[in-house]
């Protein structure tokens, strides 16, 4: 099971939570007051966050306040698959939010989201800064991370830190009214989100969100060539003071408690000698963070792309014979059917 938080506006919310429902919008309303549609990449970037999403995922709400500090809520359970679907939930003039997933309370926290269980975003951040949450740096928007409102956080220590925060200010609340849920049903004509998929070759959102899909079903496609994974996140942060980010980063369980921590950076068409030197570059600063035991975990690198140069080749290969401590491998990818899917073969 993985772990998401959801940034959502108050108004929203009140439907939202009652019907079970979200959505993701695709536009806004630019500075000249008129309402536009995001460009192909961004509507991919929005699916590459949602597309990973499974059934009984857990998901936490990023409540955004017009008045006072904006507050987290849970926790719930993904219910439907993400999927797309334009029946118009929302009372919004411009926006149907169509990049949608079900949600209900999570069955052994019920009582928290009858009640609205819910704590300030400083007591998140404060776990930020104690490096207790270390997949997120921050909740709020930011250019470099498009127009993103689902963020993958680490399942395991990340979720009980919330939850133990959510139970301490439990106690303390005093509701006279409890939340009526009257969820709604997934549409008979509704799209998975995966057949949202266009332009694998041509946009690099496109294939990451294709990357996020097939590792998120365990395909034999990417396990044969990564192995199995026991997590994986988008866009994560290498560290709380600089926002570089690594494409996907994949986790795998070893034995007594040692991780496998892969790097995966992407590239839409060739990989060249930067894209090499930014991996390593990655796999350094990942190496320091407090969470990485360095005698046990294990740093690997990815690059994934359709072509790769000779030096990016050799290069691997010389590291991974002398048994440098961080191997690289290379992942070539074909897209197939139209630009709706691709083939993923290890050349190195």
């Amino acid at each position: 099971m993985g772990s998401f938080i959801c940034s959502i506006s108050e108004r929203d919310w009140e439907i939202a939570r009652i019907k079970g429902i979200y959505g993701n919008k695709i536009g806004n309303i630019r500075n000249d007051g008129k309402y536009r549609e995001f460009s192909a990449s961004t509507k991919y970037s929005i699916i590459r966050d949602l597309v990973g999403m499974k059934k009984e995922d857990r998901v936490f709400f990023h409540v955004i306040t017009q008045a006072g500090p904006s507050r987290v809520h849970g926790m719930y359970s993904v219910r439907a698959i993400p999927f797309y679907d334009s029946t118009r939930i929302w009372d919004d003039p411009d926006e149907i939010f169509p990049y949608r997933f079900l949600f209900e309370p999570h069955p052994r926290y019920k009582y928290l989201c009858i009640q609205d269980a819910n704590i300030e975003v400083v007591d998140f951040y404060e776990l930020i800064e104690q490096r207790i949450i270390w997949s997120l740096a921050t909740l709020e928007n930011e250019r470099n991370i498009e127009a993103r409102s689902v963020r993958k956080i680490e399942h395991e220590s990340e979720t009980n830190e919330i939850l133990r925060i959510l139970h301490r200010d439990y106690r303390h609340r005093k509701v006279e009214t409890y939340v009526q849920f009257s969820p709604v049903s997934i549409p008979i004509d509704f799209m998975p989100l995966k057949n949202c998929l266009h332009d694998i070759g041509r946009y690099e959102n496109s294939i990451k969100a294709l990357l996020m899909y097939k590792i998120g079903q365990n395909d034999p496609s990417l396990s044969n060539i990564m192995g199995p994974v026991s997590d994986f996140m988008n866009e994560v942060f290498i560290a709380q003071t600089t926002r570089k980010s690594i494409d996907i980063l994949c986790i795998k369980k070893l034995a007594d408690c040692a991780r496998k921590y892969i790097i995966c950076e992407v590239k839409t068409d060739k990989c060249h000698s930067d894209s090499l030197r930014q991996v390593l570059y990655y796999m350094d600063l990942f190496r320091r963070k407090d969470l990485v035991d360095i005698h046990n975990d294990e740093i690997i690198g990815c690059l994934i792309g359709q072509r790769f140069s000779n030096d990016i080749i050799d290069f691997s290969k010389k590291r991974n014979s002398h048994g440098i401590n961080g191997s690289i491998f290379l992942a070539e990818y074909k897209p197939i059917e139209n630009g709706q899917d691709a083939e993923f073969q290890r050349i190195a």
